[in-house]
């Protein structure tokens, strides 16, 4: 899967324009402390959620799925 690539000129220079995939979900206090034990006790877990931009939609999720009433 090929994306074209565009640039944005910034004075003399042309910056790629590269947007994240992810877009900011809110996370509560679950999720914030799932988080905190994850980057403590998987380390490695942790690091590949950040390098594929999933992080704060699994912590957003978790966090849905904690409060909604069973």
């Amino acid at each position: 899967m090929m994306q074209e690539l565009n640039n944005i000129r910034y004075g003399d220079y042309y910056i790629p324009d590269i947007r994240l995939l992810e877009k900011n979900k809110h996370i509560g206090r679950w999720g914030r402390m799932h988080r905190d034990c994850v980057k403590e006790h998987d380390p490695i877990w942790f690091n590949d959620l950040c390098l594929r931009c999933g992080l704060w939609t699994y912590m957003s999720d978790l966090n849905e799925q904690i409060q909604k009433p069973p």
